[in-house]
Formats: C-alpha cells, structure tokens, sequence
C-alpha cells in the first residue's frame, strides 16, 4: 500500500447539524489525493447524530474533534478551529459540502510557488442536494486585482468555504459575532490591511443547495449587513437603493440556482441580469484576467 501524501494543512470546519452529510464530507477528505494534517471539526452543540457519525471516523488519525456542549454559533465554532490549527496553511470547508479529489493538492502547489499571495480560493460546482444535479459553476474573479475590486463594491471575492491561507495571516484575524456577513466581514478587513487574495478558476468544490444553507435563504437584513461592513471598512457610503437592487439581483440568481421548473429557472436567471446587467458582463470578463 502506497503511503498516504500529507500537507501541512490544517483544514477547519464548523458543524452543526449536518450529521446527514458529515460521511460524505470526511469521505472527501480522505480521498483527497494529498491530505491535510489536521482535520478540525467543531461541532457546536448538535441535537443530531453528528456526533455518532463522527465516532464512526476515529480511525483516520488526523481527524479532531472539538465539542461545545451547547450552541455558540457558527463565528464562534470557527474561532476555536483557528485558535486549535498548527498548520502552516489553513484552509476552510463546509460540513454539507464535497472536496473534489485535487483540491487540497492544486492549492497548496499553488500558494508554494506564489509567495505573495495570502489567501486562495477557488471556483465551485453548487448541485443539487436532493437530486445530486449540478446547478452550475461559479465564476469568481481571478486576479488579485479583481478581488479587491469586488470587495471594495461590496461583492464577494472569495467563496467563503474554499478559502486556503497562509496560517500565520490567518490566525491574526478573529470572526465577529455576526452572521451572515462573518466571510465578507473578516476577508474585507484582509483586503484593507494590504493581503493579497486570488482565486483559481478550476471549480474544486462541490457546494451543497438544500432548505438549510445559505444559498437558499435570503434576507434584505443579510445584504444590509454586508455593506454596512463595507462602508465601514472602506468609507463608503452605500445608499439604500442600490441595497435593494442588489438584493434583488441575488435573490433572483438564487430562485434560479434553486428552482427545477426549465422556464422559471431561466426567467428568473433573466430577471437578475436585467437589475444587474454589469454583474453579467463581469462573469465573463473575469474569465480573461490573471
């Protein structure tokens, strides 16, 4: 049996509830070409069987579990995964959610032979979690340059569960106890105190869409905290009617990720490029840089 390739990574992931997915997440893991170090779960206060089905993998030697007794949140069961990683890189993922097999191996080849990057991401595949269809790939900006741009608007750079850092830049930031908005929070705060992020346009990720992620619930109240952020990391002032268009434009975009029906589905995908016609335009541009 051929040994297994390990990285100096410590891979951190907050839990809670998601015991119907934890197998599929940690099989991932394993069967990543190259493995991290440590492989950090907090599970924060589950009612479910996470925890059985985590006692099920006692016998992968790099997995840690850390256990809060009850319900701290999800910022705070990041936190105690950054302040437990020894890793020269840490990298972040979702519990309901897939590694493609390469993932951990392309971005630490990556972040190895550029130095001046800090913080990589990458693109995903969100797919369907009752039918395992793909929905469809993201499309972030690629180039450092870019990135930043984004998050000077107010956008997302990065997707939040891709996200691999060098460990020492990492540790010096904190969560705060905000959620949504803790990724664009903390990340906007990188951007402003100079480090440098990219992002490789190889979709290595595959994100979950079921009733309880993210991507499936919106709030006008989310968006608002989002450029609250910005406009006070950067020194903006965003007004209320772009908020609202925004929102809109996302929530569109998400009715289009979600919905089965052909025609709704592209209607609503329309309707979100009509509020936002530059957002479109910049999928594809994105594609040419870096």
């Amino acid at each position: 049996m051929s040994e297994i390739k390990k990285a100096d990574v410590s891979l951190i992931v907050p839990n809670f509830n998601n015991g119907r997915y934890l197998a599929d997440f940690i099989k991932s893991v394993v069967n990543s070409t190259v493995q991290p170090v440590e492989l950090i779960i907090v599970d924060d206060g589950s009612a479910d069987d996470s925890l059985s089905v985590l006692d099920g993998f006692r016998g992968v030697d790099y997995l840690k579990v850390i256990r809060f007794e009850k319900n701290r949140g999800l910022t705070a069961a990041l936190n105690a995964a950054l302040d437990a990683s020894k890793g020269r890189y840490v990298m972040r993922a979702d519990p309901d959610d897939i590694l493609l097999p390469e993932k951990i191996q392309k971005q630490y080849d990556f972040m190895e032979a550029n130095p001046e990057v800090d913080v990589l991401g990458c693109n995903v595949i969100y797919f369907d979690s009752i039918t395992g269809r793909d929905i469809n790939n993201s499309n972030f900006p690629l180039s450092p340059a870019m990135i930043r741009k984004a998050f000077l608007k107010g956008e997302h750079g990065i997707q939040h569960p891709t996200a691999f850092a060098r460990g020492e830049v990492y540790r010096k930031y904190r969560y705060q106890k905000i959620f949504p908005g803790e990724d664009y929070e903390i990340f906007a705060r990188m951007i402003s105190d100079g480090h440098s992020f990219a992002n490789l346009a190889e979709p290595l990720y595959r994100m979950r869409v079921h009733p309880g992620s993210s991507t499936s619930n919106l709030k006008f109240s989310h968006i608002q905290t989002t450029f609250k952020f910005r406009d006070q990391i950067f020194h903006t002032k965003t007004s209320k009617t772009w908020m609202r268009l925004y929102f809109f434009h996302i929530l569109f975009y998400r009715k289009f990720q979600i919905t089965n029906h052909l025609l709704l589905r592209y209607l609503f995908l329309l309707i979100s490029i009509l509020i936002y016609p530059g957002k479109f335009l910049n999928r594809i541009l994105y594609k040419r840089t870096y």
